[in-house]
């Protein structure tokens, strides 16, 4: 979902921006784009959208696709333990 749809849709969103540039699992690779946006619904804790941009993001925005099909929260997301160092390690500081 696009931040202007969920306002229009009567969300109560919040956008959290991260600029992951100077991550590690970005600096590792020597990459120096890359950044997250994701919309959280306020009420509910639900991921509404999220839109990345960078190496390995491309997986990581398949986790995201899982969890707003399934409705879950970004409480029930950051429980999740990945490996390290890898993007999916990232996940918690997204959030």
């Amino acid at each position: 979902m696009l931040e202007s749809d969920a306002h229009e849709n009567g969300y109560n969103v919040t956008v959290r921006y991260n600029d992951t540039s100077r991550w590690y699992s970005n600096f590792r690779v020597g990459e120096s784009t890359a950044a997250t946006k994701l919309l959280i619904d306020k009420d509910t804790d639900q991921i509404l959208g999220a839109h990345l941009l960078g190496p390995g993001y491309a997986e990581l925005v398949n986790l995201f696709g899982l969890a707003i099909k399934l409705g879950l929260t970004t409480r029930q997301l950051t429980s999740f333990s990945a490996n390290y160092p890898s993007i999916g390690s990232d996940l918690h500081y997204m959030l």
